[in-house]
């Protein structure tokens, strides 16, 4: 009877451990992960994987891609959530595994004809890209990510 108690609270405890690690694995994205999943994370805690495209010299920012940096591809800016920490200012090349939070900036594809027919004012924007109706609609101007922690790889 002991050793079946023992052998199932062994089996259990793997089984936490194992989901708790795929759990992680799953939260890990790329940048053109990020990109393409972006309306279902955006200001949630994840990992993200990528190359550094380049660094400002002041150590507060990084430019962050899938690999090395061809015209088009996908660049995400990453900040400091508050200052917290400075990036390494020759880091360019060096691939990097960053955790915090992205916040997407989407493109206002609303035009100006339809902003009269709604009756919206001149400055004011039609509705948010969440409360849109047609997929389509959804345009990202940029996506920025505020880490709160940093590891060169």
């Amino acid at each position: 009877m002991k050793k079946i108690i023992f052998t199932s609270l062994f089996l259990l405890f793997t089984l936490l451990c194992l989901s708790s690690g795929f759990a992680g694995a799953m939260d890990t994205l790329t940048v053109p992960q990020l990109a393409d999943k972006i309306v279902d994370v955006e200001k949630k805690e994840i990992t993200l994987t990528g190359k550094i495209a380049g660094a400002c010299m002041s150590g507060c920012k990084v430019w962050v891609t899938a690999d090395d940096y061809k015209k088009g591809d996908r660049v995400i800016l990453v900040w400091a959530k508050d200052d917290a920490f400075k990036f390494k200012t020759d880091a360019a090349g060096q691939k990097v595994r960053l955790k915090g939070f992205a916040v997407a900036k989407y493109i206002d594809l609303c035009a100006t004809e339809k902003k009269q027919e709604e009756g919206i004012k001149e400055g004011e924007s039609c509705a948010k890209p969440e409360m849109l109706k047609n997929e389509q609609e959804k345009k990202i101007d940029s996506i920025t990510f505020f880490a709160t922690m940093v590891e060169y790889l």
